[in-house]
């Protein structure tokens, strides 16, 4: 294969992250064998870097701007950007997160690569909904809901055994414009703590 082919290629069709199999549709004729020996060399000389096994960022000729938020949707299929990297995002908490924080129907994860630290939190594949497709740095991000960020949160802090947290770890008026019939529809999607869950809701909200 020709790296500068093989750019091109991947920069037209908007993929700076790519698998293998990517590959395989764009060049049919190439040995699948040579094309992960040619990934390994091409990672040796820093023209592609490995974000985990199978998942490749394009490199060459310069490495192409990708918000965290899209690479963690890349990372690991199907998710979502929820919990504290949503909230921050929304300005519903005032720091900003450490590490990009998703949802996802699977179990656990979490990842570290060049670009940082990736947790995703199982739900139920009831309560894998609520988010949408937003813009951001010219890429497509799949991201929850401000009202499922919320519901996100409270559930895994729930599981985990943690009390409510005190009001001023919150944006008070970025609270108020949520929409509670939402965010009640969104507590009956966690199964048995859902009851819990919609208390937990109306304590924050009150």
């Amino acid at each position: 294969m020709n790296i500068n082919r093989v750019s091109a290629l991947l920069r037209r069709h908007g993929l700076a992250l790519f698998t293998p199999g990517d590959l395989a549709i764009f060049l049919p004729q190439e040995d699948r064998r040579l094309v992960l020996l040619e990934l390994h060399q091409w990672s040796r000389k820093g023209w592609v870097a490995r974000l985990k096994r199978g998942l490749y960022e394009l490199a060459y000729p310069e490495p192409a701007v990708l918000p965290d938020f899209h690479v963690a949707n890349r990372l690991y299929q199907p998710s979502y950007v929820s919990l504290d990297a949503a909230l921050s995002h929304y300005q519903l908490i005032p720091e900003t997160a450490a590490q990009v924080t998703s949802v996802t129907p699977k179990p656990t994860r979490r990842f570290s690569n060049r670009h940082g630290l990736f947790l995703y939190f199982s739900v139920r594949p009831q309560a894998f909904t609520g988010y949408g497709l937003a813009a951001m740095q010219g890429a497509k991000i799949l991201i929850a809901e401000p009202e499922k960020a919320v519901a996100d949160r409270l559930y895994a802090a729930l599981r985990r055994g943690e009390g409510l947290e005190p009001a001023e770890r919150w944006d008070r008026e970025g609270l108020r414009r949520l929409d509670r019939r939402k965010l009640k529809a969104y507590a009956a999607l966690y199964g048995p703590a859902g009851a819990k869950l919609e208390e937990r809701i109306h304590a924050l909200l009150r």
